[in-house]
């Protein structure tokens, strides 16, 4: 009943209050609902494999120097004298005392090498050549093995650009079901390169082209205001539980070429949902589109077997009628043009913006980062990897159950503070127990996964619905520069054992800190123009107040 009492008419307000409460009859777990949320697991679950992709194509492989006076006609990566063949990885060997000489050894043993005399090695053995790395012979270039990660998450600031105003101007189903039509093409071509620098073209264009972030605007929009965060935090859960099977199929199927293609080619069949998926109701409305939303929201309420209230159906007529009487008289209704430039005239929405940015490059620094380096802690990487996007689930329902409860800033902030604890701890952990560091590095990831998530959710609440996907990608974007620089993160190791992890903790804190200058939209319904956007604060100061009285 608070809601209602602190809403404006139905007759003044037929987007926000009146679609939550149609949204709420309809239910949110109906029928229509759990087919939607099978649909976007599938096609996000690929999604993320793909995104991760370079984890293991990319990976790290043990190397050491060819010794050609000591290899056999096979040549194999271990061999006795091989800890003598590279040196800390500089591709340098030591010099074989026989080559001082002139003269070539029958067998090699280890004190044959001079450790004190190096020198370069003209070719490199590698341990397997499942990996980009051993196909390409980047040992000795590691730069070029860590660009590929750097280049594909720079493709990510375009295609989140690009994507919000594509989905905020021509709908959410053109992103749902574009972007990973465009991934699957450009990952198939890269399973076919045939050097380092077209691979990496292909790395940017994939990315340039696909993602976004659409599946998690749609989530939000379905339902009503009750209902945004639990359902939202089930399809991120059916997604992570699809992208965990990544580690599985990396295991089994090594070779970076045919591992691509498995990942890769299922995201085709995503044509089919031109047919299986409907546009957003909110988008819909918001742009006048009437009729569409109309026959949506009917189609949701006859797949659910549900019908609706008189009230509700009331409501559906008039929205029919007043969409038909513009039509005859040719006048279009008055709609909010969701310019760009006339939102971010607003001084309240750029610094919004600009929180919110700072944010999302602290948030997606720690969270890639710690994705990325999960191959590098003890244990087998691909249960690694797979344990760390399981730890999501767990995340989720604690999510739900929170950010519900106790709103978004306190959530958000206690997150990250405990997170700077944990990636802190880990990394002065003795190395004779690694259990240890693995558990806290783990704990450090679940806080990082339940704060990147969390902070997706505000930057969708914040802002308005004519310009939702387009705001919260231009923040996004600016924060995807904090996953650019994650693929470096592995070479902070050669400085010190467990600096990634310390850096992780400081940024950690600093999402912590500016988390408390975001308002709190727990209790307050979706923006659907910038003016409802512009009162938020006000809001959720008067939200905050009536808590504290009752």
């Amino acid at each position: 009943m608070n809601k209602m009492s602190g809403s404006a008419p139905a007759s003044e307000r037929e987007g926000q209050f009146n679609l939550d409460g149609i949204l709420s009859e309809l239910g949110s777990y109906g029928k229509y609902q759990l087919l939607l949320l099978l649909l976007l697991a599938f096609r996000d679950s690929f999604l993320s494999m793909c995104n991760f992709n370079y984890v293991f194509t990319a990976a790290e492989v043990p190397f050491r120097c060819e010794v050609p006076e000591c290899e056999s006609p096979v040549i194999s990566f271990n061999e006795s004298w091989s800890s003598l063949a590279a040196i800390n990885a500089t591709c340098q060997r030591a010099v074989l005392y026989p080559a001082i000489n002139g003269t070539t050894p029958l067998t090699c043993m280890p004190d044959m090498f001079r450790a004190n005399r190096t020198v370069a090695c003209d070719r490199v053995v590698y341990e397997d050549y499942n990996s980009i790395v051993a196909e390409f012979d980047l040992g000795c270039q590691p730069w070029k093995r860590t660009l590929i990660g750097t280049v594909h998450n720079l493709g990510l600031l375009f295609s989140f650009i690009v994507s919000g105003f594509i989905s905020d101007r021509y709908g959410r189903k053109v992103i749902i079901v574009g972007t990973p039509l465009m991934v699957g093409v450009a990952g198939l071509l890269k399973s076919v390169a045939f050097d380092y620098w077209t691979l990496l073209v292909l790395e940017f264009l994939e990315t340039a082209l696909g993602y976004g972030n659409a599946s998690l605007v749609l989530s939000l929009e379905l339902v009503s205001q009750n209902s945004r965060v639990a359902f939202s935090c089930l399809s991120d859960i059916l997604s992570c539980l699809g992208g965990a099977f990544f580690g599985l199929i990396a295991w089994k199927i090594p070779y970076w070429r045919h591992m691509m293609r498995a990942i890769y080619a299922p995201l085709l069949v995503v044509v089919f949902y031109i047919f299986l998926v409907d546009e957003g109701v909110r988008w819909l409305l918001a742009n006048n589109r009437k009729h569409e939303a109309v026959r949506v929201l009917n189609k949701v309420a006859k797949v659910n077997n549900i019908t609706l209230s008189s009230k509700a159906q009331q409501m559906l007529d008039m929205i029919t009628e007043e969409q038909n009487k513009a039509e005859e008289t040719g006048k279009p209704q008055t709609q909010e043009t969701p310019h760009i430039l006339s939102v971010l005239r607003s001084k309240k929405m750029v610094l919004r913006i600009a929180i919110i940015a700072a944010c999302f490059f602290c948030c997606m620094f720690v969270f890639s980062g710690s994705v990325i380096n999960s191959t590098t802690i003890s244990g087998n990487k691909y249960l690694n990897y797979s344990i760390m996007m399981l730890v999501a689930v767990p995340t989720r329902v604690v999510t739900a159950l929170t950010l519900t409860r106790f709103g978004r800033k306190t959530p958000i902030c206690v997150a990250y503070c405990l997170c700077a604890v944990f990636f802190m701890t880990s990394a002065f952990v003795p190395k004779s127990i690694w259990w240890a560091s693995v558990v806290l590095y783990m704990a450090g990831k679940m806080c990082s996964s339940y704060g990147n998530f969390s902070m997706h959710v505000v930057a969708m609440e914040v802002f308005p619905t004519t310009s939702r996907n387009s705001l919260t990608n231009i923040a996004n974007t600016v924060g995807r520069l904090g996953a650019v620089l994650a693929p470096q993160t592995p070479l902070l190791e050669q400085y010190m054992s467990g600096l990634p992890s310390v850096v992780f903790a400081v940024a950690a804190l600093a999402v912590a800190i500016l988390s408390l200058c975001l308002p709190d939209t727990s209790r307050i319904p979706l923006p659907e123009k910038m003016a409802d956007a512009e009162r938020i604060d006000e809001q959720s100061a008067n939200d905050t107040r009536n808590t504290a009285v009752a």
